[in-house]
């Protein structure tokens, strides 16, 4: 236990794991490429680093760090010492601009930046330097900067007890705000998700995604349950592939942009997987031409799980025959859902709430409703939810609504189409006209409209079919991988 912390009846999600985790101190924690570390080396490193932060850095309990790094065994222990010592983390992602990390530092009253020693990441600083205590990374933690001034901790005018975690939300159409969770909230979440992930001491996780996007109710679920945790992101796909000959996974956790790599990648065989129990997608919508392939390689079925960060995992699907592939599932049983302001087809606005929920909106302070409005409309058959789309994102085209996402579905299906982004243009008549953008495959050099069109009509309302088709290069996203709306 830190000797620096008095509170010996503190609930603190690292104290959770040190204790969950006591009898596998010997077995594997993390692995990337070929650097594996123990739970017993990995708490020792936490417990180190939690000492110096506080010692040296001078941080301490409710200090706002944003941290900047790459994905690696670093980053976990550096999030779990600043989580130990009751500082609040801010996950960055080291793709942000200058400019954008800038003004989330500023937004967000970050107190102090770590960061990676590395070109990319350090020029970021240009602007920050005389107002952040700014330190990197590494075996030993250096400062970069310091103005001299003591740190200060941020406005308690929220009265949270706990606060450990500002999570960005994803920002698809507008800014961004800082989540805040807390320690207890982070445990009761885990435990929720747990419930359906069923993540036990013998599982070696396959970890694809950014973790300045996704930690909470993975990477520390997989910590307290004392899996073994293994990093395949650098240098996907080869080195996943790679590092599965090393340790073959018994669990994947990744995006459907990552499991289409897998079914086309001659690297993966079916021999290779042949240990994974469960496979979940997540971070976009799963389309059923992925979930097919991905099955007919490998004779898997991908789980589509439905992650908000203001509430966590609350919906697991666990059905995987055809009409249900498409479906994000039943709601768990930590959970309560509801859909308010339903059209004539049953749809409407997906509202929840459980354990595990976010405190509220950090800078300005909005502390949460009851109920979260997911800003998703859904609609649900057999006791199972199917996600329409985005309320903010609806074209109403001379009345009629239309999902952009439910054509962007459809469009998909269509041979030659890699990437597709439905949107609506003012229309002084109509109000808004359906138009798509779309990539097309590498072998590929036009689409057929004409076939496009008779395609779209067996498979959608009349209405819904694009009246202006834009073949792009590219479709614009956000970092964490979604279509970037207007």
């Amino acid at each position: 236990m830190i000797l620096m912390i008095s509170d010996l009846n503190r609930i603190n999600i690292v104290d959770t794991i040190r204790r969950e985790t006591a009898s596998y101190l010997s077995r594997y924690a993390v692995s990337q490429e070929k650097k594996s570390i123990t739970y017993g080396e990995l708490l020792e490193k936490v417990e180190e680093l939690s000492l110096f932060l506080v010692n040296e850095c001078g941080i301490e309990e409710h200090y706002r760090v944003a941290l900047l790094c790459e994905d690696s065994i670093e980053y976990i222990i550096t999030a779990l010492a600043l989580l130990d010592i009751g500082a609040v983390m801010l996950p960055a992602s080291p793709s942000l601009s200058s400019r954008e990390f800038d003004s989330l530092c500023q937004r967000m009253e970050v107190n102090c930046v770590i960061c990676q020693r590395s070109r990319d990441i350090f020029h970021k600083f240009v602007d920050l330097s005389e107002k952040l205590s700014i330190y990197n990374t590494g075996k030993k933690l250096q400062p970069l900067y310091n103005d001299g001034k003591k740190l200060q901790p941020f406005c308690k005018e929220e009265e949270v007890i706990d606060p450990a975690f500002i999570r960005f939300s994803s920002g698809t159409t507008g800014m961004s705000k800082g989540v805040l969770l807390t320690h207890s909230a982070i445990i009761q979440r885990t435990d929720a998700a747990d419930e359906r992930l069923k993540i036990t001491e013998s599982d070696t996780i396959a970890w694809f995604l950014s973790m300045s996007y996704h930690f909470v109710v993975t990477i520390l679920l997989f910590l307290r349950r004392g899996a073994h945790i293994v990093l395949c992101g650098d240098s996907f796909p080869k080195g996943a592939a790679e590092a599965f000959q090393r340790h073959p996974p018994s669990f994947l956790y990744a995006s459907p942009f990552h499991y289409t790599l897998m079914t086309r990648n001659n690297d993966f065989s079916g021999e290779l997987l042949s240990n994974v129990r469960m496979a979940i997608s997540t971070a976009m919508a799963l389309e059923k031409k992925v979930a097919v392939e991905f099955m007919e390689k490998f004779h898997i079925a991908l789980v589509q799980a439905y992650g908000i960060i203001e509430v966590g995992l609350p919906f697991i699907n666990h059905r995987t025959d055809d009409e249900y592939i498409a479906s994000v599932g039943q709601i768990l049983p930590a959970y309560q859902m509801k859909l308010e302001d339903k059209d004539l087809d049953g749809r409407g606005r997906i509202l929840l709430k459980g354990k595990g929920m976010f405190e509220g909106y950090v800078s300005p302070w909005q502390r949460r409703e009851e109920w979260f409005d997911t800003g998703d409309i859904g609609e649900i058959k057999d006791g199972f939810l199917f996600i329409c789309g985005r309320k903010k994102n609806l074209i109403n085209f001379n009345g009629m609504k239309i999902f952009p996402e439910e054509v962007e579905q459809a469009m998909l299906q269509f041979e030659g189409i890699e990437e597709v982004k439905v949107y609506g243009e003012t229309h002084r008549m109509y109000g808004q006209l359906p138009v798509a953008q779309y990539t097309v495959s590498g072998n590929v050099k036009e689409i057929d409209l004409g076939a496009l069109k008779r395609f779209l009509k067996e498979r959608l309302d009349i209405y819904k079919i694009p009246k202006e088709f834009v073949k792009t290069d590219i479709i614009e996203k956000t970092l964490s991988g979604k279509i970037q709306r207007c």
